[in-house]
């Protein structure tokens, strides 16, 4: 093995640089040999091109593939040499390792559309995953470094829906924007944002050749609820300068919403002219506790629920007086929450959003709740409407049979009855209740119930379970 071979096998992974470096300060070659030397190197140094920036090439043994600390050292050379692709990755671990497809591209530096010069959004993906950095499961991007935090990130995409929402409304009830032509996770000028909005601000319009007003954008991207640093917030800076170089682009008034009071976040922010919208001087101190409260719920909600269900109750109050916009539907998206809240208060374990594996299939149980000789597993559905006799099917024919297989693989509960349960505060259609009653009927093995909004209230009547009731009342009752 030559003296270079050995370098780039005790680096685990490096760049053509490093190397280059190493061969002119510890071998004393000129650069132009050092390069040669690269080019000549064996088939067992695997290399990755294209990435980085100076037509830089990554290096690696392929004995260190995969190896212990093989994806962080991979990881901290892409931070120094490509950063469009370092930038995703450091969006997914804010994001607790797993993100929603449509929204990583918010987060990244790169151009969803043709932008000369830059490397697209979909390319930096394709590599990330070639290099076994990411994947998806079709409706998120994972990060495959380290462990996700699966529950945490869906809290944090939720509070980021709810408070990008209402800073939404703000900028509409001041008229900062139009009134109702606001996108999500949006392009402006082929880059990708939490939010645009057209705006008709006189130092922000334009006019074409024509004549005709061209309005400006008011764009934001957010970050609550998550501890941020120089790199956590680096992707709205660079995709600003990105937007700033396309002189063609019509004037874009940028927010970075936070939660954050760090002195050196907001003067980096203000050094690069954007706007910082904190939410405690946006909505106010209750409304930043509110959503911190939503986080923690969400990331401990079978112990909050079994142990300590007043925290709950006074969650929902507080989100009850900041109701406005996207937190209308939050209580659809804690619906899994007050039924977790019933049987939390009647049985001996709860779990909320557990997830399951059989062989190769995986599923949710939004409700987990075991009893001393029974298995509770509940869907919650949140919805004002009801529900159809697909969604009925797909519980019935994909669902149940999968987490079925599970348990019967849990020596711990062998012995127990089981319960699939279905609750819906719409009810559901003539066709999907005669399917439920049909399968209730004929069904041996475990049990089928099924509740819709009456159903539960006397549910809570017959059990005394006091808060229930009020609860569906207060929160999930439509005429």
């Amino acid at each position: 093995m030559t003296l270079i071979e050995q370098y780039i096998k005790n680096k685990i992974v490096t760049s053509s640089s490093d190397v280059i470096k190493f061969c002119v300060e510890e071998l004393h070659l000129q650069e132009s040999a050092a390069r040669k030397r690269i080019q000549r190197l064996p088939a067992h140094i695997f290399k990755y091109k294209g990435i980085c920036s100076n037509k830089q090439s990554i290096l690696y043994h392929k004995d260190n593939w995969m190896v212990d600390g093989y994806t962080n050292t991979l990881i901290s050379v892409l931070k120094q040499h490509a950063k469009q692709h370092y930038i995703i990755i450091k969006a997914l671990e804010i994001h607790s390792g797993y993100i929603p497809i449509n929204k990583l591209a918010s987060y990244s530096i790169s151009p969803i559309g043709l932008v000369k010069g830059h490397k697209s959004f979909i390319s930096i993906i394709k590599d990330l995953k070639k290099m076994h950095l990411i994947d998806d499961d079709g409706d998120n991007y994972i990060l495959l470094s380290e462990e996700i935090n699966e529950k945490r990130s869906k809290a944090q995409n939720l509070i980021h829906n709810i408070t990008i929402e209402h800073f939404n409304n703000w900028a509409r009830n001041i008229g900062l924007i139009s009134y109702n032509a606001t996108k999500y996770n949006a392009a402006c000028n082929n880059y990708q944002f939490g939010m645009v909005a057209p705006s008709y601000i006189k130092s922000l319009m334009g006019y074409s050749n024509s004549g005709k007003i061209v309005p400006g954008f008011v764009i934001a991207d957010i970050l609550v609820g998550v501890p941020l640093d120089e790199n956590a917030i680096l992707f709205f800076i660079e995709k600003m300068k990105n937007i700033i170089a396309l002189h063609s682009s019509p004037k874009c008034l940028p927010f970075f919403i936070t939660d954050s009071h760090d002195s050196d976040i907001y003067s980096k922010l203000k050094n690069d002219g954007i706007i910082i919208g904190n939410v405690d001087e946006l909505f106010g101190v209750q409304y930043s506790e509110t959503i911190k409260g939503i986080l923690n719920l969400m990331e401990n909600a079978g112990a909050i629920l079994k142990t300590n269900p007043q925290k709950y109750l006074d969650l929902l109050n507080n989100i009850e007086k900041l109701a406005i916009g996207k937190t209308n539907n939050l209580k659809g998206d804690l619906f899994e929450m007050t039924v977790g809240y019933y049987h939390g208060q009647l049985c001996q374990s709860l779990e909320i959003g557990k997830k399951v594996f059989y062989e190769q299939d995986q599923r949710e149980i939004d409700v987990f709740a075991l009893y001393q000789n029974r298995v509770v597993v509940a869907e919650c559905k949140g919805y004002n409407t009801k529900l159809s006799l697909d969604v009925i099917d797909k519980w019935l024919s994909d669902k149940i049979p999968v987490i079925r297989k599970w348990l019967l693989s849990q020596e711990s509960l062998n012995g127990r009855e089981v319960c699939f349960e279905l609750w819906c505060t719409g009810g559901f259609d003539d066709d999907a209740l005669k399917k439920l009653e049909n399968a209730s009927s004929k069904t041996k093995r475990y049990k089928i119930q099924y509740y819709s909004y009456q159903d539960m209230t006397q549910l809570a009547k017959n059990n005394n379970v006091k808060h229930f009731q009020k609860l569906l009342k207060t929160y999930y009752y439509s005429e």
